[in-house]
């Protein structure tokens, strides 16, 4: 048995130190010489995204829950400007890639209302720059120095919702305000 000076009340004697070290070598021992056998898992289960575990003594850990991956498109879906050169960003482009192949400039206009975290990727393709202009009720955060709008041929700008909402930062290739 273990002696605690503090239960005690006083210092211990040199024969209750050797003790206590004796107990737990003794202890020690016991686990080197017979260590816990390990109980593995009788069966797991996944049910949308959660994981939950099962032993064979009925005893459960979970259900956990999993972590996914956005759902990222792998193929642009090619875009076209409204008759009059612009395009409004929807809920239904949350999380897309959208390509503009156009020849004269594309305005897109980024709604105040879509959730925190939305993100717009956009590439050019032809020569028609895509322009991100601020409004009303949005925000638009490029870089100082620097257009909201594509830098040319090739460019790609993905636009994120800021999560306080009504803002938007613009993350890529942007072109240089060569006027400033």
């Amino acid at each position: 048995m273990i002696i605690l000076r503090s239960v005690k009340g006083s210092n211990l004697t040199p024969a209750e130190v050797d003790g206590n070290f004796t107990d737990l070598d003794d202890r020690v021992t016991d686990i080197e010489d017979s260590p816990p056998v390990a109980v593995p898992p009788s069966n797991m289960t996944v049910a949308g995204t959660q994981w939950t575990i099962y032993y064979p003594d009925g005893l459960t850990f979970g259900p956990f829950t999993l972590p996914q991956a956005n759902f990222r498109p792998s193929i642009g879906i090619d875009i076209d400007a409204d008759t009059d050169g612009t395009f409004t960003v929807t809920s239904a482009h949350s999380n897309r890639y959208l390509r503009y192949a156009g020849s004269e400039i594309l305005t897109v206009i980024l709604p105040g209302d879509l959730p925190a975290d939305t993100e717009v990727s956009f590439r050019q393709v032809g020569d028609g720059a895509i322009s991100f202009p601020e409004s009303t009720d949005v925000l638009v955060n490029g870089y100082d120095g620097f257009l909201n709008q594509t830098a040319g041929r090739g460019s790609t700008v993905t636009a994120k919702v800021v999560p306080d909402g009504g803002e938007w930062d613009l993350i890529g290739r942007l072109a240089e305000d060569v006027t400033a």
